[in-house]
């Protein structure tokens, strides 16, 4: 079944924009939409499962496989949604994509995926990659805020690349350990576990893309605010392959791989993404009033995320806490424009 998903999402792809108006377009949406929903929910679930028997053949923790295979993969739609604005000179999408989803990642992901299941917090996530996320995220801001209006240049994106060369350092050292401490599953067939992680990936990526479009469309044919569907789905579509992933993987009992693939695609956002967007764009600029309120959240959700895990568990209460937290800034994002 999701073989003709994925086949009918090609297709739609291939033909680019959904709606063409009237009724037959609001119905190509529609199936668009069911595809992408779709698509999603089984790429995260072969994604998980792929992910899950790489680390236990490679004798790695999920967490590790959280931070950088899955966190890498997930971040795709927001590589190419900066990547493209970057090169036709649209700096402000570009860096709004990547502080929108980091935003939308830990507020509305982990809220939503704490809301179903209880999250059990990792020593070394606690420890490390969370205070690493939060020095990343703070230098990040303070990189944009030096100058009036908020930009970053090529340079910037050159210190970045230095972070990610010690977040890629720390996670070798990591692999390193993992297979000191762990066993490795013999019986689980590693082409099998790369072929359905490819298939999870792919499916979270293309399903995340024909949904954001076809909610787009849908919203176009029913007379919906322009504003409201490009300041809220399009940076929450990027963030749906997070979403689905930590949520399916919560609750097949990965907690690790849930709570790293946030922590994970949050720093891939910013140290790879906008690392290659601003090498690329040589300088983006964000013409928008009063952006330090957008990076303010940014940084105040990974502050926030760290001091909720401080009990080393995310439950209810801090779910509906980042829910409560993101429905101001969507609010605020809204009556700006």
């Amino acid at each position: 079944m999701i073989w003709i998903a994925i086949t009918l999402g090609i297709l739609l792809l291939i033909f680019g924009r959904f709606s063409a108006g009237g009724p037959f377009g609001l119905s190509v949406d529609i199936l668009g939409l069911l595809s992408g929903i779709y698509l999603l929910i089984k790429g995260a679930d072969y994604l998980v499962d792929g992910a899950v028997a790489i680390a236990e053949r490679m004798g790695v923790s999920k967490l590790f496989i959280g931070l950088s295979l899955v966190a890498f993969g997930t971040s795709a739609p927001e590589l190419a949604v900066s990547i493209t604005a970057a090169v036709k000179g649209h700096g402000g999408i570009a860096i709004s994509n990547v502080v929108g989803s980091n935003i939308a990642n830990i507020l509305l992901c982990l809220g939503l995926t704490a809301l179903s299941v209880r999250l059990s917090v990792g020593e070394s996530t606690l420890k490390m990659e969370m205070p690493f996320l939060l020095i990343i995220s703070a230098s990040f801001v303070f990189m944009l805020l030096r100058t009036t209006p908020p930009s970053i240049s090529w340079n910037d994106g050159a210190v970045l690349f230095g972070f990610l060369m010690i977040f890629v350092y720390y996670l070798y050292r990591m692999a390193q350990s993992d297979m000191k401490l762990m066993e490795k599953e013999k019986s689980i067939n590693i082409y099998k576990a790369f072929l359905m992680t490819g298939v999870g990936l792919f499916g979270v990526s293309v399903g995340g893309d024909i949904t954001v479009r076809s909610v787009i469309g849908i919203s176009e044919n029913l007379g919906a605010s322009e504003s409201l569907f490009a300041l809220t789905i399009v940076a929450v579509g990027t963030s749906l392959p997070e979403m689905v992933t930590s949520l399916a993987a919560a609750k097949k009992g990965h907690h690790d791989m849930s709570v790293g693939n946030i922590v994970g695609s949050n720093l891939m956002n910013i140290l790879v993404i906008m690392g290659i967007s601003s090498i690329v764009g040589r300088k983006l600029v964000v013409d928008v009033p009063m952006y330090y309120v957008d990076v303010s959240f940014m940084l105040g959700s990974v502050i926030l995320l760290w001091v909720m895990s401080l009990k080393r568990s995310l439950g209810k209460l801090q779910g509906a806490i980042f829910l409560s937290v993101y429905v101001p800034f969507i609010l605020f994002v809204i009556g700006r424009r």
